[in-house]
């Protein structure tokens, strides 16, 4: 398996599209030595799973670039502000954050 790396000047002259694809595989590719078991584990009430986190940068990408910035943009899921906002009250209901390993 090949390491995830960092580049040296990383995003330079790409679009932001692209800048999120690029984060996006590198996030993917630090988990991916994880179980499915691994990736759900909840140590600790204050410290959310990876297969949480995943979730969350992508709630926060849909929900302040995405839903704020592009006209006419439809969320994904209806559900993921519940399930995935970790503590923006502004934006309503939060799952518990202790129970994030649970869905």
């Amino acid at each position: 398996m090949e390491a995830a790396t960092i580049p040296s000047e990383p995003h330079r002259g790409l679009t932001l599209c692209d800048r999120f694809l690029a984060t996006r595989r590198l996030s993917e590719a630090l988990a991916a030595p994880l179980s499915d078991a691994d990736a759900t584990v909840q140590s600790m009430p204050d410290a959310s799973p990876t297969k949480w986190h995943l979730a969350h940068t992508t709630w926060f990408l849909e929900t302040f670039l995405l839903r704020d910035h592009l006209p006419g943009y439809v969320r994904f899921d209806e559900r993921w502000p519940f399930l995935f906002n970790s503590y923006y009250e502004a934006e309503g209901a939060r799952h518990a954050r202790a129970a994030r390993g649970w869905n």
